[in-house]
């Protein structure tokens, strides 16, 4: 019966979806199967080949980019591969709240638009996409979760934080549907002992095929499962989202549900964008749908080297994102991975620029970007007597460190944050300490440790 489900759900159940719904993620599943064993070499064509694409429609159909070639005094065939992409500007979230109507194609009939809004941490914005666009992305993100054996229909455990996606998830045929699917999606906006020991008590009952949600979300509760001895949930796999997987992280999910983490990147905006499959080499990114390029201060970064990334949606024909500045962070790779798929990899994916800190260089006489942060400054605090803890960069010298106490915390363990902040950062930077009784998530339902206020990438 556990086989026989899911190739129900995909060769009877989906195909019914797409016809009730008018979209094609059947046939967009079965064309992405077979595309990520293509050689490299034949992926780069097709990228090349769905980015002319877009290019020429953005040029003949979007005023906003019509007005950036002319600018520059160019022609979409005059831009042949990632590599020419540097001649066009970066796209960045006040462009697009600024130029909104010109953003949007005089080729989509305005009843094919359908009206999206961006998660994050800062200021949402909105844009539209189409369900042939939204078609392909959730075609590509239910390919990477196949890398980790999931198929629609198995049983599936969702820790998700994102007030928007929860209210969706809400009402009597989006309830039906995730009942077909054999999902259950827990609320973890907010988390205490006892919403964990009711997840713990849920999770044992439902027994899931695997386990997916928010990475500060699973490994909350694989840590909760660890110290109350729950050791008899095993899943086929745990699939981590929407916040930067740290490797301490991996280690305490993976010993509390045995089984292997795949670490899985995307966006509201862009959809499925790159992902781990079994060999845990890297990220492959999704190149029949988005091209990724990895920059610092304008320019490509060298293999081994992070960056910002930049992403261009491939398939949104009713607003392009061209260039689209993400606000994260990943290091580029050159290497092709023993997997057989030819798709191109990332080596990681670093998190949230705000998520890295700016440091001075004395002997270079600049400003460099350090982190993420939490494995060296957060780390030692997991093992303090606090009940959370958030790190705030307000200046390039200044940082505010605001702190729940736990049981047995005392003026001791507040030395030993500064000394280590101190030994770490240097004597020079300010660091206060504020003590609360709640850290609470932010807009989005994520749950960042630190947050910086400055972009240590566009620093000098």
């Amino acid at each position: 019966m556990s086989r026989m489900y899911p190739l129900f759900m995909n060769n009877f159940v989906l195909p019914i979806y797409d016809i009730a719904r008018g979209t094609s993620r059947f046939r967009a599943g079965l064309v992405l199967e077979k595309t990520q064993w293509f050689s490299q070499r034949e992926i780069q064509k097709l990228r090349n080949d769905n980015l002319h694409t877009l290019l020429k429609h953005a040029y003949e159909s979007v005023p906003y980019y019509r007005k950036m070639f002319k600018e520059r005094k160019l022609l979409p065939s005059d831009i042949k591969d990632p590599n020419d992409l540097t001649r066009l500007p970066i796209l960045t979230k006040d462009d697009i709240r600024k130029n909104f109507g010109e953003l949007i194609s005089n080729r989509v009939p305005k009843g094919g638009f359908i009206p999206c809004q961006s998660g994050g941490s800062g200021s949402p914005i909105k844009f539209y996409i189409t369900k042939e666009k939204s078609s392909w992305e959730i075609a590509a993100e239910y390919r990477a979760y196949s890398w980790a054996g999931y198929r629609l229909g198995d049983r599936s455990f969702k820790l998700w934080g994102s007030p928007l996606d929860l209210s969706r998830s809400k009402g009597i045929i989006r309830g039906f549907a995730k009942r077909l699917e054999r999902e259950r999606v827990m609320d973890t906006y907010v988390i205490s002992n006892k919403v964990l020991d009711r997840f713990a008590y849920l999770l044992m009952k439902f027994r899931p095929d695997i386990v997916r949600g928010y990475a500060s979300s699973v490994f909350m509760l694989a840590r909760y499962l660890i110290e109350k001895g729950v050791d008899d949930v095993r899943p086929r796999a745990v699939i981590t989202a929407a916040e930067t997987l740290f490797s301490s992280m991996r280690k305490t999910i993976e010993e509390a549900f045995g089984c292997p983490v795949f670490d899985f990147y995307a966006s509201r905006e862009i959809g499925a964008i790159a992902s781990e499959c079994e060999q845990h080499s890297g990220y492959h990114v999704s190149e029949e749908n988005v091209c990724v390029e990895i920059v610092r201060r304008g320019e490509h970064v060298h293999p081994g080297e992070k960056g910002v990334i930049l992403v261009t949606s491939l398939r949104n024909f009713s607003m392009p994102f061209i260039r689209y500045s993400i606000g994260d962070v990943a290091t580029s790779c050159e290497e092709t991975c023993r997997c057989g798929r030819g798709l191109a990899l990332l080596s990681s994916i670093e998190g949230r620029v705000s998520e890295f800190m700016a440091v001075y260089d004395e002997r270079q006489r600049r400003i460099v970007p350090v982190g993420p942060v939490y494995p060296v400054i957060i780390n030692p605090a997991m093992h303090l007597p606090l009940e959370s803890i958030r790190v705030i960069q307000e200046s390039i010298n200044r940082l505010l460190v605001k702190i729940v106490k736990g049981k047995g915390y005392s003026e001791k363990h507040t030395d030993f944050l500064l000394q280590h902040m101190q030994r770490y950062l240097g004597k020079d930077i300010e660091i206060d300490i504020e003590f609360v009784d709640y850290i609470p998530s932010l807009p989005s339902g994520k749950r960042s440790t630190f947050i910086s206020k400055i972009n240590p990438f566009e620093q000098n």
